[in-house]
């Protein structure tokens, strides 16, 4: 590493390591390099595959580049940049809070005939300081293909911590679960897969014991432990990827049931996220749509306000926009973020 914090040239040629991006598999990892532009100015690069078992598999016609896919992408960028910039210990814990992402050029996400190139840039908007030591930044943060900007990732809130400090933190949360929590509680019978716009069952995330009613429809989360892409490495709480796709899934058979679009129509467009608590394995988890939010424009962009709870606590909200395969016309939409 050159004075300048620079790393080896950001061609497409191999992954950075795994332990960078919190990866167990090499496959899992897009990351490609990432180099220092200027204080608090970062850039990465990522290769997004044509073809991955959760990021495309989907039933809608017209191959895109998955919007959870390009969130996984800025996930690692954050971490790499964390690791290697900011001085933040490799054993280190990290906590994503939330974050605002825009989809700015639908036409650039449209698989080509082979893997697509891409850049992101990275910038450090502002840190968290605990007892005078940073301990957390909020990132803004862009994804180019082509020399043009594909999607934006703002105001992405992250703390870090030692392993001792997150013990510490997550003992007093997995305490709060019952002893005699059903193991079964958070694999609950699915949905058909062709419900949530999926073709296999392993990627469906609802059960199917829909509770609809005026105001709401409740699905149960399947939290699957042998999920090779959600659960890539041992966690000790539900990843924010399970719940982003559970939020996904919801709002896609919402579509299909009170506004007749089916699922292989749409596409996640807009998904902004707010993490407030851990979500706890063992205890029944619950995805809820209002649908007294749900509504849809002139363009066939469909909006929805959604969030999951545990015990009948809220862990995350969210808001999201599912746009119409056939959209013409890119539009500019809002994102969330991951942890």
């Amino acid at each position: 590493m050159n004075p300048l914090g620079s790393l080896p040239s950001l061609h497409c040629e191999n992954t950075v390591p795994r332990s960078m991006v919190h990866r167990a598999a090499v496959s899992e990892v897009f990351l490609t390099g990432a180099e220092r532009i200027k204080d608090g100015h970062f850039r990465c690069s990522a290769q997004l595959p044509r073809t991955h078992s959760y990021f495309s598999e989907h039933t809608h016609r017209a191959a895109h580049y998955d919007m959870l896919l390009l969130l996984e992408v800025f996930r690692q960028a954050s971490i790499y940049i964390s690791h290697a910039f900011l001085q933040v210990n490799a054993q280190d814990k990290f906590i994503y809070l939330d974050s605002v992402t825009r989809v700015t050029e639908r036409h650039l996400l449209v698989v080509g005939d082979r893997p697509a190139s891409a850049s992101i840039d990275v910038y450090v908007v502002d840190e968290y300081l605990r007892h005078g030591e940073r301990s957390g930044v909020t990132l803004n943060m862009s994804l180019s293909i082509n020399g043009e900007v594909a999607a934006r990732h703002e105001r992405m809130s992250i703390r870090w911590m030692s392993g001792a400090a997150w013990n510490k933190m997550r003992a007093r949360g997995l305490a709060a679960i019952p002893l005699d929590a059903d193991p079964l509680a958070q694999l609950p019978p699915p949905l058909s897969p062709s419900a949530v716009g999926r073709h296999w069952l392993n990627n469906v995330v609802l059960g199917r014991d829909l509770e609809q009613g005026a105001e709401s429809l409740v699905a149960p989360l399947i939290v699957d432990l042998n999920n090779p892409a959600i659960f890539d490495h041992p966690l000790d709480h539900i990843p924010g990827m399970l719940l982003l796709e559970g939020f996904r899934q919801v709002a896609l058979v919402a579509a299909d049931r009170q506004l007749q679009v089916a699922p292989e129509q749409l596409l996640l467009s807009r998904c902004h996220v707010v993490f407030t608590r851990f979500g706890e394995f063992g205890l029944p988890t619950r995805v809820r749509a209002d649908l007294a939010s749900l509504s849809r424009d002139e363009h066939g962009q469909i909006t929805l306000a959604l969030d999951v709870e545990q015990d009948g606590v809220v862990i995350a909200t969210a808001e999201l926009e599912l746009l119409p395969v056939a959209a013409s016309q890119p539009l500019a939409l809002v994102a969330g973020g991951v942890r």
